[in-house]
């Protein structure tokens, strides 16, 4: 068996410039046995009078268990025993829809996040055996590459990083240590309780595959390691193609999309929604989009509506994929008044800023209206006055943006389009500074 301490010397090494080492302290054996290793850790450093990050303790009490409270008193005593500063959160684990590890699981990790400051390094505890279990139970779900990497060594949390550098050590690793170091720790009682389907697996399935694959935590921990690499290869991939498929406005072309083979335009879909809106589809889902939207005609404008708000439509052959969609105001305002440069809030509708450096330059008193039927502009430096509604169909702008659109007018004549277009007449001269107009509407269907 190796020395732990040497191992979790190198594997940190790294990360030595960090400012702070958060470590998600439970009280449990694993969170024990990196905590005293830190700690170790630390006190060779200042005995050689080298630096060190700081290292600060968080525990979350979920309030799941009667003996909640004091396991978090046991934690933060010995966090004092080992100069450690304890941070202890709270949380309130609600839903129905979910089962309670998963929503225990989301309010811990709120709590970790919140936490990290600007470069900070989360510590986690998880281990071979953690990766085992994970494993399975993802495939179980019938996860893809990515849910089959099961946990990754580090990731992005909030303003730091999450890293795990005990997930190649074994239960039994750890086990051994404390035992050496004469740690003690807190038994969840829960974690004996076979309803929960990781204690299911860790109690009843796993021991049967040790008698028989003796090493399957290694191979379990290799088997994900190579999804993580595949995972990320196709990332890539994928990543190249939307950067190619993308528009400016954050739309995705589905003409063009539409000439990829069918699992290539699943594997696209399927990421465009992730970034833009965190939530990952079911296949059903995909085929339902697949229908919709690359099947749909020119002069079609399908719809789709996800979880949360989120909306997909198209227009022109372009995927839009909108957060927090709302109804549009039935009465938008007849006129609203805008003292340059201040910000102009229009509820519901979204957002105008005006900074210096731009090409509009107002004349005369500025106010804002919406579109009410035969408008009329002539574009700075063309010859003729045009419809707005063919301009804006030229422009191509989906429908349901043109009707909230904010018109700007300077002494009752229109000036500008939002940040689209400058009107003749109020253009910065050569030597004049004018203002650059931002328009940030809200997501309205």
């Amino acid at each position: 068996m190796a020395e732990l301490l040497p191992l979790i010397k190198k594997s940190l090494a790294p990360y030595l410039t960090r400012r702070v080492w958060w470590l998600a302290f439970s009280g449990g054996l694993d969170s024990q046995v990196l905590l005293h290793l830190v700690w170790r850790l630390r006190e060779l450093a200042h005995s050689s009078d080298t630096s060190f990050p700081e290292i600060r303790a968080i525990h979350v009490d979920h309030q799941l268990q009667a003996a909640s409270t004091a396991w978090a008193e046991q934690c933060e005593q010995q966090c004092v025993a080992y100069n450690i500063p304890f941070t202890l959160n709270v949380v309130n684990v609600e839903g129905r829809r979910r089962g309670i590890e998963d929503l225990a699981r989301d309010a811990r990790y709120r709590a970790f996040e919140a936490a990290l400051g600007a470069g900070d390094l989360l510590l986690l505890a998880h281990h071979l055996d953690d990766q085992a279990e994970t494993l399975l139970l993802r495939l179980l779900r019938g996860a893809g590459v990515t849910g089959l990497a099961a946990m990754p060594v580090r990731r992005v949390l909030g303003a730091g990083e999450l890293y795990r550098p005990l997930l190649s050590t074994s239960r039994s690793e750890l086990e051994a240590y404390a035992a050496a170091q004469k740690l003690s720790w807190v038994d969840d009682p829960s974690n004996l309780d076979t309803h929960y389907r990781r204690n299911f697996l860790r109690q009843q399935v796993l021991p049967r595959l040790t008698r028989h694959w003796p090493d399957y935590r290694q191979s379990f921990g290799r088997a994900a390691a190579l999804q993580a690499e595949t995972a990320q290869l196709l990332h890539g991939y994928i990543s190249q193609d939307l950067a190619n498929l993308g528009a400016e406005d954050g739309s995705l072309n589905l003409q063009k999309l539409a000439a990829l083979p069918e699992i290539r335009q699943r594997a696209i879909l399927r990421q465009f929604i992730i970034n833009r809106s965190e939530l990952a589809l079911s296949s059903a889902q995909l085929g339902t989009i697949v229908e919709q939207f690359l099947c749909a005609g020119d002069d079609r404008q399908p719809q789709f509506r996800l979880a949360a708000g989120v909306l997909l439509r198209a227009y022109n052959q372009q995927l839009f994929c909108e957060l927090g969609a709302v109804e549009a105001p039935s009465l938008l305002p007849d006129e609203l008044e805008w003292n340059l440069p201040g910000e102009l809030l229009i509820p519901g509708i979204g957002r105008l800023f005006a900074t210096p450096g731009g090409s509009f330059m107002p004349r005369g008193s500025v106010s804002i209206r919406f579109r009410r039927g035969g408008e009329r502009c002539r574009l700075a430096g063309h010859a003729h006055r045009r419809p707005l509604k063919k301009l804006l169909q030229e422009w191509r702008l989906p429908p349901w943006q043109r009707e909230v659109l904010p018109l700007i007018y300077c002494g009752g004549e229109l000036a500008a389009v939002a940040d689209l277009a400058v009107c003749e007449g109020f253009s910065a001269a050569v030597g004049e500074e004018g203002w650059k107009i931002q328009w940030v509407p809200e997501t309205l269907t």
